[in-house]
């Protein structure tokens, strides 16, 4: 199979959608099917069973995740203007999409498929960041940082769904201080959370082509 199905797509919204609303990681065949609004057999016939169900939503919404930070970054050759320009559009998407930031807020710190959100190209860029020198933290503490922004991500999304701030204030802000902690210079830290957004194709179906529900 060479893309997700509409069917697919609508299971994997409805998927998210439930986890996130519930924060547990079980639904039964008849929920599932009503959210998505498919019948009981369209979802076994996509599934099979709801067995790992959760872990496979988590780890496709991380690689998709990553998929469209990779695309909408091409081209940028600074690593603290990529990793400041991903955490933003992290804040974009909660807004665009808040079943979407839902889930991640739920999940983002507990469930370990979840982590390749922040181990694909935040990691990538932490890590050429620090070979260049853009950054004053030691390689050993990469893992600490990792945890240090993932929860700032978590935290500003919360108020953006919250309606505290919108996602432009909170992103601008915490790439501006994230930045700074990793060893920027304020003035230029603020200026780099203040340039303009690329393309980012938010809102597009799930899951992302070939990466689809196993049969």
């Amino acid at each position: 199979m060479t893309g997700a199905s509409g069917a697919q797509r609508q299971i994997y919204r409805a998927a998210i959608q439930l986890f996130a609303e519930r924060g547990a990681a079980h639904v039964s065949v008849s929920e599932l099917a009503q959210a998505a609004g498919v019948a009981r057999g369209t979802i076994y016939n996509n599934l099979g069973d709801l067995s790992g169900l959760f872990d496979i939503v988590a780890r496709q919404l991380a690689v998709e995740m990553n998929e469209r930070l990779v695309e909408a970054l091409t081209g940028i050759d600074d690593p603290a203007l990529r990793l400041a320009m991903g955490l933003r559009l992290c804040l974009r998407r909660a807004h665009d999409e808040p079943q979407w930031g839902r889930f991640l807020c739920r999940f983002g710190c507990s469930a370990a498929a979840l982590q390749e959100v922040w181990r694909g190209q935040p990691l990538a860029d932490l890590h050429a960041g620090l070979a260049r020198g853009r950054y004053a933290f030691r390689e050993d503490q990469l893992d600490s940082v990792l945890g240090f922004i993932s929860g700032a991500v978590l935290g500003a999304i919360v108020t953006v769904l919250e309606g505290a701030r919108t996602w432009r204030e909170a992103g601008a802000d915490l790439a501006e201080l994230v930045l700074i902690a990793l060893g920027l210079k304020r003035e230029e830290a603020l200026a780099i959370s203040r340039r303009p957004l690329p393309e980012f194709s938010s809102g597009a179906a799930f899951p992302p082509q070939g990466k689809v529900f196993p049969a």
